[in-house]
């Protein structure tokens, strides 16, 4: 057993010993191919396009950005004012809605492309297109802290993307709202309106009704011979008068009815007589003169600015070559093996 045992680790030395001598007499082929190899890792490396990587973070927008959209929006107006968190909620809907990644793509990306690339399949450039702009919340304690990234092979064209798509979205954030704040206007408007001609229409039908009435309190007043209303203790009482029934206004005698008659049949407007008409016409004037201006409200904020980077963040040319001189090492290795081993058959 022993003999054994010393004959296969004698056994095992040798052969190790003659593959390292079978390596070693391979060596400038070893070297050879880790040469090239290496050498093609670094022209991959230094001939490839760099990749630059542009950086933005977003974050809600501050009471005072927002305060022209509140302007006028009181409980009195009746109209409720936006929130931070209403306005920064609509903004990042359009940062990350795909209208816009579209007009984007077919605005600002398919043109920079050449002829030859353009031709690509859409599909496939559009991929690539979201691949190179992503938009993503880093940390959840931060839920209102969005960050916007875009890649490109120039670094100034990258930070130029970002600003953009950002103002896009800003942009089109801005119209949606200020086309609702317009829309909600109006509609207040069209309401109040419409309250106004219901009131009008009343306060007509209260008016003809009232001539009729007074109309037949002269016949009545005519037939018992009534001219004058009937005055006690230098006034006229609230029942002779009709006040608390309205069946006794006859009591007023027919040259009052006669000339109340008149006057009613001659008013060209109720306007004045009709309870809260002046406030709501008030109201609608005070409506059309909300109006909100793009460049006079925020919808978001820049956390820094946003800067062409200064390096690229690929091919990481170190790495690149690290790897090559391991691969080439491995695979030179490899091919002196096989060719130590060819050579003793």
């Amino acid at each position: 057993m022993r003999e054994n045992s010393s004959g296969n680790q004698i056994s095992s030395e040798i052969d190790l010993a003659d593959l390292l001598k079978g390596v070693w007499a391979q060596r400038w082929l070893v070297v050879l191919v880790a040469v090239v190899i290496t050498v093609m890792a670094g022209a991959y490396a230094f001939l490839s396009k760099p990749v630059y990587e542009a950086r933005a973070f977003v974050l809600p927008p501050t009471q005072n950005d927002i305060e022209d959209f509140n302007y006028g929006r009181t409980s009195e107006s009746g109209l409720a004012p936006y929130t931070v968190k209403d306005v920064y909620a609509v903004f990042i809907r359009n940062l990350k809605s795909e209208s816009l990644k579209n007009r984007f793509f077919n605005e600002v990306y398919l043109p920079s492309l050449t002829d030859d690339n353009r031709r690509s399949s859409q599909d496939s450039l559009y991929r690539k297109f979201t691949a190179d702009l992503t938009i993503a919340q880093p940390s959840k304690d931060f839920a209102d802290r969005f960050t916007v990234v875009t890649l490109n092979s120039q670094p100034a064209e990258a930070a130029g993307w970002l600003s953009l798509y950002i103002d896009q979205a800003s942009e089109a954030a801005k119209k949606e709202l200020i086309k609702n704040f317009a829309k909600e206007i109006k509609i207040r408007i069209r309401n109040n309106e419409t309250q106004i001609a219901m009131l009008r229409e009343n306060a007509a039908n209260v008016r003809r009704d009232t001539v009729h009435q007074l109309l037949e309190a002269e016949k009545v007043a005519g037939a018992i011979g009534l001219e004058k209303h009937q005055v006690v203790s230098g006034g006229v009482t609230s029942d002779m008068s009709g006040a608390a029934d309205p069946r006794l206004i006859y009591l007023r005698g027919t040259k009052a009815l006669e000339a109340e008659v008149k006057n009613l049949q001659a008013r060209e407007s109720d306007d004045a007589f009709i309870t809260n008409l002046r406030k709501l016409q008030g109201l609608n004037e005070f409506y059309r003169t909300l109006a909100v201006k793009a460049e006079d409200v925020a919808v978001y904020r820049l956390d820094g600015v946003i800067q062409p980077p200064d390096s690229p963040i690929k091919p990481k040319k170190v790495l690149i070559i690290l790897l090559g001189m391991i691969v080439g090492l491995g695979l030179g290795l490899i091919v002196g093996l096989m060719r130590h081993f060819w050579t003793l058959r």
